[in-house]
């Protein structure tokens, strides 16, 4: 025994592994020896002359700290003595003569009684031997010593006037990172119920859960949008033509490709220049008025009656005030009007002459053209094939 021990303390250097996964191959025997560690030293040691404890210490990966550093050990023991034995033979060597600190825990079985003896000693840093204690049960290992040396650059002080309570964590991290890689370089890992894990095994034999359904019938319907005016009700101007919708419902809502090709034909004569010359009229034709009294209708803003032309004409120049027009007119659906729109917009347009129209305002005849199409579309449904409206006009009437 003597022997051994002083061959051990002759090899015993500051291990710093290039990767904690890479251990050495002693501490392979210690899990082996783990359910048996009773018998290795007895109640008093007996068999030390057999045994070392040192013969299966394996150190961890050090990692470097503001201002120092710190390193896990871990190594098999069986009785007090033997802690001991590992603790002096730690302070005794030359290469760790330097460590401020030295924290370790161990859980032990009594030959004896067969009770379970949990000792942890803190060193400088309060608190240490606890996390390490949580970590043995945690993995539920017993006949172990677990080890942390903390090195500092200048003196000696409590490592929690240095790192705070974040030194808790550097611990428990070292200390779990050791455990893990000796049992992974076993095959002894948590997921396998053959480690002797009865909870993992217990988890496998349940199978995976059952799917879970959720019943939607009682939730809400899902109310429609409302499209939100410029103003609100409150305000003077709340029942104005001027209070029209921020965003139009009928845009980008959908809508047949046909109804699309129709209404780009019709407003391929729309040019930009035509828009601002109707919008600067002070007094225009009566057909022009009653076209865009129509398009006024079929996108939701009805012009009210006033007995003042000039009046009259404002509300129908604010059909025209959106900077984008030709996209809405374009994307427009029919099927989104009512009937009894549709039917007031064919009454507006009854008994016009688009030739008539195109002498007046060329921009005017387009919107006629449009809004033909759109009310023939609403009242008699999609054609068979793509609508075209001929370029040449003709008299627009509805039966």
């Amino acid at each position: 025994a003597e022997r051994a021990r002083e061959q051990a303390l002759a090899q015993m250097d500051p291990i710093v592994e290039e990767s904690a996964s890479a251990v050495t191959s002693p501490i392979a025997g210690s899990f082996a020896l783990l359910p048996d560690v009773a018998d290795v030293g007895g109640s008093d040691g007996g068999a030390a002359g057999s045994f070392s404890p040192l013969q299966t210490l394996t150190s961890g990966q050090r990692r470097e700290l503001r201002g120092g550093s710190l390193q896990a050990h871990v190594c098999v023991v069986a009785t007090h003595q033997n802690v001991v034995e590992v603790i002096n033979a730690f302070q005794q060597a030359d290469a760790f003569q330097t460590v401020a600190s030295w924290s370790y825990a161990y859980r032990i079985v009594e030959g004896a009684s067969g009770q379970l003896r949990e000792i942890a000693e803190d060193g400088l840093d309060e608190g240490c031997g606890d996390k390490l204690m949580a970590v043995l049960r945690r993995f539920a290992l017993q006949g172990l010593l677990l080890i942390v040396g903390r090195w500092q650059d200048y003196g000696a002080t409590p490592g929690l006037e240095t790192y705070g309570t974040a030194l808790y964590s550097i611990v428990h991290e070292r200390a779990k990172d050791l455990i893990t890689h000796l049992k992974q370089a076993m095959g002894l890992n948590e997921g396998d119920p053959s480690a002797g894990n009865p909870l993992s095994a217990k988890a496998l034999d349940l199978g995976p859960p059952p799917p879970k359904n959720f019943d939607f019938c009682s939730l809400p319907q899902i109310s429609e949008p409302k499209v939100q005016n410029k103003y609100g009700p409150n305000h003077f101007l709340s029942d104005t033509p001027f209070n029209r919708p921020v965003s139009l419902p009928n845009l980008f809502s959908g809508g047949d490709v046909r109804m699309w090709m129709a209404n780009d034909q019709a407003l391929k004569n729309l040019p930009d220049a035509d828009l601002y010359a109707m919008r600067t009229l002070r007094q225009p034709d009566w057909r022009i008025e009653e076209v865009l009294q129509a398009v006024a209708v079929l996108r939701g803003q009805p012009i009210k009656p006033v007995p003042n032309a000039l009046a009259r004409w404002g509300q129908c120049k604010e059909v025209l005030r959106s900077p984008m027009l030709k996209t809405e007119l374009l994307l427009f659906d029919a099927n989104q009007v009512s009937l009894s729109l549709a039917q007031q917009a064919a009454a507006l347009l009854d008994g016009l002459d688009v030739s008539d129209i195109r002498r007046s305002s060329p921009g005017a005849a387009a919107l006629y053209e449009w809004a033909t199409g759109i009310v023939r579309w609403r009242l008699e449904g999609p054609p068979p094939a793509a609508l075209r409206v001929p370029a040449g006009g003709g008299a627009g009437g509805f039966t």
